[in-house]
């Protein structure tokens, strides 16, 4: 059977008929820890934390390990137990709620009889984070994912100055995702609730049908950051090597929030902006006519430059933001756009240094490109207005937005139209589908650039 016939036959299956979520055959083994009981600081949430996130994982077809109030002996062998579970190939997850600490740039996990007086106590009376990622690497798993909501004020920094409040940055090793519910440095929430703030959003979205765990956890670091007015942004660090879903994905798309190649990491919800109207006729440059494979080149480069300038604003310097400035001034859109990502993002640098978040500037310099016709500021411009950033929720112009970005071959617009289109209508444009198989196919055949 030829790709076009494969392609023609899923489509009108799709069209007559639903197709049910494909039964999950990996290996999924999750170890859950809740720490409460402290002789100091004793906290309300996390048992509460850790059932309600062992019965969420068991409903997704993992095998749970639930364990509650553990002393450093207990959470030591049952993290080596948990280890010895996991299977080549297989998923593991690690989730820990209670208190946890850094000490020169090292994550510990408090166990509840920890008594803590000095900075040398903490690595012989704590668990460290990256013993337990040694575990998980051993296993040779496919999947790898440590998620600690362990951030909480913690009464044993208070009492050592070398201690310093929050979590530090960890790197995530190949094939792993680590989630922390608050950005290194900074402290969680408990909240006034059974649950954490973070963990209630967390169970929240696990369940979401085809969204990969990557925008699972932006999506998580959207809800918290609004519901806490940015006092409270979790952060990731991630290598994973393929996609992994929590919910198998189907044809049948639900009303799930951002989509996965809408703006990442959107961490804070704007104040009140000045209100941007779309442009009547935007000035849309229409793609050469005079072969397919110009067209198809067309579309190629517009979705690799989508990812450079992602990846770009992920990273500037100082020294790089002043020359991006300087061309954006000119007219650049590239740079416009760039910059757009930068000022939303508001860390960009490695080095820590970072830009400054301005909400403000990052409408203004994506709305400059995008009514010069670019595409890839279309698409950002249109993720603003479904996620309400720097602007009013407005699915119509985000529509119209991402229709103007996926006209023009772009097929991150492309899959974010049929998004906002189905939170909008209730139904998935078939049509729509169609142009994303043609326009994967068209690429597809290309050579890489």
């Amino acid at each position: 059977m030829t790709m076009q016939a494969v392609l023609f036959a899923l489509l009108f299956a799709m069209m007559i008929s639903p197709v049910r979520a494909a039964p999950i055959q990996e290996d999924r083994v999750a170890l859950v820890i809740g720490n409460s009981s402290y002789g100091i600081g004793m906290l309300r949430n996390p048992v509460n934390d850790a059932r309600t996130v062992a019965n969420k994982l068991e409903s997704l077809g993992f095998h749970v390990i639930l364990r509650e109030n553990l002393n450093r002996e207990g959470m030591y062998r049952t993290i080596t137990e948990f280890g010895g579970k996991l299977k080549p190939h297989g998923v593991g997850l690690f989730y820990y709620a209670g208190h946890g600490m850094q000490i020169n740039g090292r994550n510990f996990l408090v166990p509840v009889d920890a008594d803590i007086q000095s900075e040398d106590d903490v690595e012989f009376r704590g668990i460290d984070a990256n013993f337990v990622l040694s575990r998980m690497d051993a296993a040779h798993d496919r999947v790898n994912m440590l998620v600690l909501d362990a951030c909480r004020n913690n009464p044993f920094a208070r009492k050592n100055r070398s201690v310093s409040l929050g979590l530090a940055q960890m790197d995530a090793h190949m094939g792993t995702l680590i989630a922390f519910s608050t950005s290194p440095g900074s402290l969680a929430e408990d909240g006034s609730g059974p649950n954490s703030i973070y963990t209630r959003n967390l169970v929240d979205k696990l369940s979401s049908p085809g969204i990969t765990v990557e925008e699972i956890f932006k999506q998580v670091r959207v809800a918290v950051a609004r519901e806490t007015r940015d006092r409270q942004i979790p952060w990731e660090s991630t290598s994973l090597m393929g996609d992994f879903y929590f919910a198998p994905p189907s044809t049948t798309l639900k009303s799930v929030g951002p989509p996965e190649s809408a703006l990442a990491s959107v961490t804070a919800r704007a104040a009140p902006q000045q209100r941007s109207r779309l442009p009547a006729k935007p000035n849309v440059p229409i793609p050469s006519a005079t072969t397919e494979k110009s067209a198809q080149k067309m579309v190629r480069d517009y979705n690799r430059e989508g990812y450079e300038i992602e990846n770009k604003a992920r990273t500037l310097t100082s020294d790089e933001m002043t020359v991006l400035l300087g061309e954006a001034e000119k007219g650049d859109i590239v740079a416009q756009t760039t910059l757009g990502w930068a000022y939303l993002l508001g860390k960009g640098q490695m080095d820590g240094r970072g830009i400054m978040r301005s909400n403000r500037e990052a409408l203004k310099w994506t709305m400059s490109a995008a009514e010069k016709g670019y595409p890839v500021a279309q698409n950002n411009l249109g993720a603003l207005y479904m996620e309400g950033v720097a602007v009013k929720m407005n699915l119509r112009r985000a529509q119209n937005y991402f229709k103007l970005a996926a006209d023009q071959g772009y097929t991150t617009a492309q899959v974010n139209l049929i998004q906002v289109s189905t939170l909008l209508t209730g139904n998935v444009e078939m049509g729509q589908v169609r142009n994303i198989f043609q326009s994967t196919q068209q690429q597809a055949k290309l050579p890489i650039q």
